[in-house]
């Protein structure tokens, strides 16, 4: 392999890359790079604030206090309690935004554990351009199988005012 062969492939992945980034750029995805781990710490996790990119101080870990909550099923209620000793993985998450005023945050969260984990919500924040809390937006899987990756996505977000969002809470729960 010569010089001038390499010189003209280095081209290509790059001529590659740049329309990759040109086509996420028109598909109106706007990618972050929050990744973090949530582990058996305590009541806070650390996470990587993709919007000012920088570590923000904590995601809060919901605290039922003991009490017993009822998740509403198409079938009714199920009763169930809060599980701390779960270690998760949140990868990447990033808005879809279909239209002006309808988008989606979405994301993956894997379970690093060896057990199933039945029940995961996760709450995000919603902010306007200057900074205002103008709503929440979520997501929820029911067993999530062990080391088993959930592809979640939020309710659709109709505010035409929404500009980004942050993770507010993450509460993870077992059925009684």
């Amino acid at each position: 392999m010569n010089f001038k062969s390499i010189k003209i492939r280095g081209f290509f992945v790059v001529t590659l890359t740049a329309s990759f980034i040109v086509l996420i750029m028109l598909s109106g995805a706007v990618i972050s790079d929050q990744y973090f781990s949530i582990e058996d710490t305590g009541n806070l996790v650390p996470i990587y604030d993709s919007v000012n990119y920088k570590v923000q101080k904590t995601i809060q870990k919901e605290d039922s206090g003991g009490r017993t909550l009822f998740i509403e099923r198409p079938f009714g209620y199920a009763e169930c309690s809060e599980d701390s000793q779960v270690n998760l993985s949140i990868r990447k998450t990033y808005i879809d935004r279909i239209s002006r005023d309808k988008a989606y945050i979405k994301g993956e969260i894997k379970n690093l554990d060896d057990n199933t984990v039945d029940i995961i919500v996760i709450t995000f924040n919603l902010f306007n351009a200057d900074g205002k809390q103008i709503g929440n937006a979520y997501a929820s899987i029911d067993y999530l199988e062990p080391k088993g990756t959930w592809i979640f996505s939020t309710e659709p977000i109709t505010r035409s005012d929404f500009k980004f969002e942050r993770y507010g809470s993450i509460y993870t729960g077992v059925f009684n």
